[in-house]
């Protein structure tokens, strides 16, 4: 196998998961009462996680790819006050007191591009060696992209655990 074949693996690899993280994550949103979609009992409302998503898909994915877009602005990172934060801070494509559909729309149209963005990635960009100016610290591409999947899972649970707090 050569390395070319290899980092063509490790795309298609990353195309999936992320293909099969987005639509449960879409599926877990879905179940969710549209009026019922801002509201937080305890923690965050499930509007809140979805646009927490979105921001980090559109910090991660993207950047990480095919380089910075200095013109994206983020709201929900989760650390608000941080200076790394703060440095990027600004309006993002939906907001929480959105209507659920407005936010849905939104959040499609991230996970939309994310594939986008990996098929036209340059190959080297999963080697080991690639490594992205992440909004704290540099990481690397594939270990940020690797990351990504995991804490879109988590969300997917906090959202569940937000459902049954619901009566």
């Amino acid at each position: 196998m050569t390395l070319g074949t290899l980092f063509e693996a490790c795309r298609a690899l990353f195309g999936q998961l992320l293909d099969a993280e987005f639509t449960a994550f879409m599926a877990a949103l879905g179940n969710c009462p549209a009026q019922q979609f801002n509201t937080a009992l305890t923690g965050h409302s499930p509007a809140w996680h979805a646009l927490h998503i979105m921001d980090w898909t559109r910090a991660t994915i993207q950047p990480g790819l095919s380089g910075l877009n200095p013109s994206h602005t983020l709201s929900y990172l989760g650390f608000e006050q941080a200076s790394w934060v703060q440095a990027v801070y600004g309006p993002s494509l939906a907001s929480e007191p959105d209507t659920s559909a407005t936010i849905l729309n939104a959040l499609h149209s991230v996970f939309d591009a994310a594939p986008n963005a990996l098929h036209h990635a340059p190959a080297e960009r999963f080697s080991d060696e690639a490594s992205q100016p992440a909004l704290k610290k540099p990481r690397g591409v594939v270990d940020s992209l690797s990351y990504h999947l995991r804490h879109t899972a988590y969300h997917r649970g906090q959202v569940a655990l937000v459902l049954k707090e619901f009566p």
